[in-house]
Parts: structure tokens; C-alpha cells; sequence
């Protein structure tokens, strides 16, 4: 070979390791510095895009009606944060928390397509730069507060919250049991170890339905901050200011539009807390009394393998589900799964499918009849877990509960997600 051109190849291949090496020490570097920061859970990596302009003064009064509201929690937690401590904010509700967004005709012209967690993050990483920031969210599409008492220990109280939003004005009905499940929803997290400040958020479908009086008087019970998204909503579109279209793609989740009307409601009302935050503040005691009854404080979710299985019929052991673990499927025949379970208050959580195979299923509760299973959802856009109650006492005791296919049933599918108990 020529010694030259021999001499030309070293030094390339020399100046080529060396630009490979340095190339990945500053990769290295740069991946080991993100998730220091990730696991640190420092503020100020995100930051700075916050909604405005959206939201006059006016409506702003329309979206926080509400003035007897004990917001020294509130000021702790930012207290909390501005002096550079670990903050963790959680966020519990169905579709709209977990972060699903419809295409409105005006989203087209939106800088940023972020939803009212986001915002809601954002303002406290642009405020609080130097806290130790952590945030959870609990958001499952389709699901009410009668589920969220049940699951609200492992997924959120047991992740130490110092503020919890809650929002399940659209997902919950007007019913004296979701009132119930809702009001116990609220005083287990206030009663939780940390103490967290509870925050509650009113969303409305577009033609303004929502549990936003039933909740608020639950609310206005604890003295909680609470906003209304639906009073801001029907205004504007009562004005004339926004369509119906630009706010919604589907007529119950925001477009990127309606989650920046949202997010300018809440970080506005959280730059009025901050503004109070460093005066002096007298503590108010969570009230002791209850408005409906003290029926799901003890509420957690008993997988598959939790309970006591008798008779599995034409049920197989499944994973259908990536949030519920350990599920139960009969696919065809009549089901006929028999467990046994012990509280004072029962529910199911399963699958409700949109192929047309869902079917309906009678529950039996020590021998009767006690409630019906619908795991049908043709038409729908995605499967979803629904619950249902089923049983209901003051005696905390055994029960055997049979889930059989109804004789008139339109489909032979079911998936068991959970059981639903509270002593």
C-alpha cells in the first residue's frame, strides 16, 4: 500500500474516532443531565406557555361565583413550593383530565395544542422555578367519582399529594348515589395523611349539562375553591363570542381552544391566590359533619385475584386491560361466575365493548337479584370501563355474588375488570 495514502487513511479514521467520541460524551452528558433533572423533578423545565386573552374580567367572576372559599391550603402549598421544597400535585377525573381533545374549526389557528393539566403544570413551573415539582395524573377516560372513591388511595393519596384537582362534573349523573360517592371522594383525600388542598373543577358538555350543583353544594360544604368552566362556556357562546364548533369537536371534549379558555380560568384564578398567599391567614378546620353519609371511606378496588372464586363458569383468567389488572373473560355460554367477597358495599367494574359482542349479565347477591351488567357499546368510540353498584348494607359480612348472561341478552361477551368494596 502506499505510505502516503496509507497516512491519509490513519488520520481520517483517527479524526473520525475522535469527533464519534466526543459526539457521544456530549449525548451522554446532555441524556445525564435530563434525567437528573426528570428524577429531581425540578421546575422550570417547562414552563412559560400559559392561555390569555380568552377570558374577560366578567367571566372570570361567572367562573368563580363562589367567595366563601378557604383558600389557605392553597397558600401552604405555594408557600411550600416558593421556598424550593418537593410539591406534588395530583389530578383526578375521566377524559377530559386524561387529556382527550376533539378538533374544533378554529384549533387550526392555535399556536399550541395543550390541554388544562398542561396549563395548569405549566403555571406552576413558570412561578416556582426553583420547587422540587412532581405531578400525577389520575384521569381514566369514561370513568365517574363512584370508581374514583374506590381507586383514589393507589393512585393518588398514596403518591403524597399537596394539591389534588378534581373533575368529574361530566362523567358523574344526578343521582343521590354519585352525590354520595363525590362527597366521599372529597373527604378522603382532605382526610388523607398530607392533608392535600383539594381544588374542584366544574366542565360541562355544549349544551351545558353538567353535576356542577350537585358538586358545588358539596364544595360550598368544605369551603373548596371551585371553577366553572360551563358558566364561562354557555357566556361566550351566548355572546356570540365563540360557536359551539370552535370550543368543541364532539360536543363533550374541549377543542385546544376550549382546554386555553380553561387554562386561562385556572392559572388566573391561581395568580389571585398567589397575590394573597404571603399575608397573614387564619386556618379553617374541615368540617366534621357530612352532607349524604360516611358510605365509601374505607372504598378500594380488589382485583380478580382478590376475591374468593367459587365457580369461574366460562370465565378465563385475561388481561384486557392496562390500567385494571388480572380481568376475567367469558367470551361465549352464559358466564355463570360465582366469588365470594366480604364489606358492606359492593360494586363491579367491566369492560364495555364497541364490536357488538358485549353482553348483558344479571348480578345475584346472596341468591337475588340485585343488578344488571351492560357491557355493550356499539356506536361507541372506544371501549370503556363502566361500574355498577350492587349491593348495599350497614353490616360488614360475606356475600356470594353470581354473574350470570340475561336470557335476552344481545351479545355473550364479558370482561370482569374489579370488584368495588367498602367496609
Amino acid at each position: 500500500m502506499n505510505p502516503k495514502k496509507n497516512s491519509k487513511t490513519t488520520r481520517l479514521l483517527s479524526w473520525l474516532c475522535t469527533i464519534t467520541i466526543f459526539a457521544a460524551t456530549l449525548t451522554q452528558a446532555a441524556s445525564a443531565s435530563h434525567l437528573t433533572a426528570s428524577a429531581a423533578g425540578t421546575g422550570g423545565i417547562k414552563g412559560n406557555i400559559l392561555p390569555a386573552g380568552y377570558v374577560t374580567e366578567r367571566q372570570m367572576k361567572l367562573a368563580n361565583p363562589w367567595t366563601d372559599a378557604n383558600e389557605y391550603p392553597l397558600f401552604n402549598v405555594m408557600r411550600k413550593a416558593q421556598s424550593g421544597q418537593k410539591v406534588t400535585i395530583a389530578f383526578i377525573g375521566g377524559s377530559i383530565t386524561k387529556g382527550t381533545m376533539s378538533q374544533g374549526t378554529r384549533d387550526s389557528s392555535m399556536n399550541k395544542k395543550l390541554t388544562y393539566v398542561d396549563y395548569f403544570t405549566n403555571w406552576w413551573y413558570k412561578k416556582f422555578p426553583r420547587a422540587d415539582l412532581r405531578f400525577v395524573n389520575a384521569g381514566i377516560s369514561a370513568t365517574d367519582s363512584y370508581l374514583g372513591v374506590h381507586r383514589v388511595q393507589k393512585d393518588v393519596l398514596d403518591k403524597e399529594p399537596d394539591l389534588v384537582v378534581v373533575e368529574f362534573a361530566v362523567n358523574d349523573k344526578k343521582t343521590a348515589y354519585h352525590k354520595q360517592s363525590y362527597e366521599n371522594l372529597i373527604r378522603k383525600i382532605l382526610d388523607s395523611p398530607t392533608k392535600p388542598a383539594v381544588m374542584l373543577l366544574f366542565m360541562a358538555k355544549l349544551n351545558g349539562w353538567s353535576c356542577q350543583l350537585q358538586q358545588s353544594q358539596i364544595g360550598k360544604h368544605y369551603k373548596l375553591p371551585m371553577l366553572s368552566y360551563g358558566n364561562v362556556m354557555m357566556d361566550m357562546m351566548n355572546q356570540g363570542i365563540y360557536t359551539m364548533e370552535e370550543l368543541s369537536g364532539d360536543a363533550i371534549h374541549p377543542s385546544a381552544l376550549g382546554y386555553a379558555v380553561v387554562g386561562e380560568i385556572l392559572v388566573r384564578y391561581l395568580d389571585s391566590v398567589q397575590e394573597k398567599s404571603l399575608g397573614q391567614v387564619v386556618s379553617k378546620k374541615v368540617p366534621t359533619k357530612y352532607v349524604t353519609s360516611k358510605k365509601y371511606s374505607s372504598a378500594k378496588v380488589l382485583t380478580c385475584k382478590d376475591i374468593k372464586i367459587q365457580k369461574k363458569g366460562t370465565f378465563e383468567e385475561s388481561s384486557k386491560s392496562s390500567i385494571f389488572k388480572n380481568n376475567l373473560t367469558s367470551a361465549s355460554g352464559n358466564g355463570d361466575l360465582t366469588f365470594t367477597v366480604t364489606g358492606k358495599n359492593i360494586g363491579l367494574v367491566f369492560a364495555q365493548q364497541t364490536n357488538g359482542r358485549g353482553g348483558q349479565f344479571d348480578v345475584y347477591v346472596d341468591g337475588k337479584k340485585t343488578a344488571q351488567i351492560d357491557a355493550d357499546n356499539s356506536g361507541g368510540r372506544h371501549n370503556k370501563p363502566g361500574s355498577v353498584p350492587c349491593y348495599s348494607s350497614n353490616t360488614k359480612k360475606a356475600h356470594t355474588i353470581r354473574i350470570v348472561r340475561s336470557k335476552k341478552s344481545s351479545g355473550h361477551a364479558l370482561t370482569l375488570y374489579a370488584v368495588l368494596v367498602s367496609n
